[in-house]
């Protein structure tokens, strides 16, 4: 067991070493590293074996987990890691052999300035109820920008705040407020039970993430925790807001979408569209796409009319909204991303 370990730690030092932001490894490959949003090989480092792998991950994973593993073939888990470096792992099969990849959880700064988000979003964490959602791809900084918003109300105010998820990636001790942190599995079987606790609990703020199979089911009940007096941070896997819109509505079966069309219009208060770009020297820069909930948005969403948020955010630039190709734009005018990067996540793809 001692030489898998010797490997693994080598591989994570060297991912540390690049400043690397994900450590991929896969039977039959290289290891492979995304630094500054692209992926490279580790050079010198040998092909990957399947018994070089399942020996990794026996090394850090507990009972409970691989029992998980082996019946779902899939599992999500946060773990500590070279000693003091926290990782979110996404351990899988594919062509039935193993595969693992590891996500640097960084603790650098939970501070909002510091992300260089739109002002406005700080206005979100001094609503009293409603929901704000915050989304965008896989690795676009959700997760870190939920971070900020319950350390922000931790910081200034005196809230009961709870956090559900599959993994607990950011670790929060309580200051002004109290939070309590759940994880799915381990502290409540599933979403939907928490979810259902949470609504005869006395909780000011929930924040929940990475609700994967059970979104559907609990896509309702965070809409109806959301219109009572609580603020609701749902994280989204969806790459803008119309899309964010689509999936929620998705949740709803056809002859209730008028309904919950209404209810969603209601209880919204915002939501942030977030990616990611290679910044020109180095690091990552955010395109962050803003949509504040002003009676012109509730009055799209209650009629159904979606795309026409397009039109809205680029006419309501006073009410703090923003759209995607307005801060690529502004990116790349101010010198941060290429065009290049840019027009790769431009809406219509016919530049910038």
């Amino acid at each position: 067991m001692e030489v898998y370990t010797i490997l693994f730690n080598r591989l994570l030092s060297e991912s540390a070493k690049q400043q690397a932001s994900d450590l991929h490894l896969s039977v039959g490959s290289i290891p492979i590293i995304r630094k500054d949003g692209r992926l490279i090989q580790l050079e010198g480092e040998k092909i990957i074996e399947q018994e070089v792998l399942v020996n990794i991950t026996n090394s850090f994973l507990d009972e409970r987990e691989k029992k998980v593993l082996e019946e779902k073939r899939e599992l999500t888990t946060v773990k500590i890691l070279g000693g003091k470096f926290r990782f979110k792992i996404n351990i899988y099969y594919q062509r039935k052999l193993l595969a693992v990849s590891l996500r640097l959880i960084s603790e650098a700064s939970r501070d909002l300035p510091s992300l260089n988000l739109p002002a406005i979003v700080a206005n979100f964490t001094k609503l009293a109820s409603g929901l704000i959602i915050i989304s965008g791809p896989y690795g676009g900084g959700k997760t870190t920008t939920i971070g900020a918003l319950i350390e922000n109300i931790n910081n200034q105010q005196k809230k009961r705040v709870l956090t559900l998820g599959k993994s607990i990636e950011v670790l929060f001790v309580s200051k002004q407020s109290i939070i309590e942190q759940r994880e799915i599995g381990v502290d409540v079987a599933s979403f939907v039970q928490g979810l259902q606790y949470a609504q005869h609990e006395d909780i000011d703020v929930l924040a929940v993430s990475n609700l994967g199979d059970e979104l559907n089911e609990a896509v309702p009940l965070l809409l109806e925790i959301a219109s009572s007096n609580c603020l609701v941070f749902m994280e989204l896997n969806a790459d803008n807001v119309i899309r964010v819109i689509e999936k929620i509505l998705g949740c709803f079966p056809t002859n209730k979408i008028e309904a919950s069309r209404s209810l969603l219009a209601d209880v919204l208060n915002g939501i942030i569209a977030q990616k990611l770009l290679p910044k020109v020297g180095g690091g990552m820069a955010p395109a962050v796409e803003i949509v504040t909930v002003t009676s012109a948005v509730r009055s799209v969403i209650r009629e159904g009319k979606i795309q026409q948020l397009q039109t809205v955010m680029q006419t309501s630039a006073d009410a703090g909204m923003v759209s995607m190709d307005k801060a690529l734009a502004t990116l790349v005018q101010g010198g941060q991303v290429t065009q290049e990067d840019a027009v790769a996540n431009y809406h219509d793809k016919s530049g910038v």
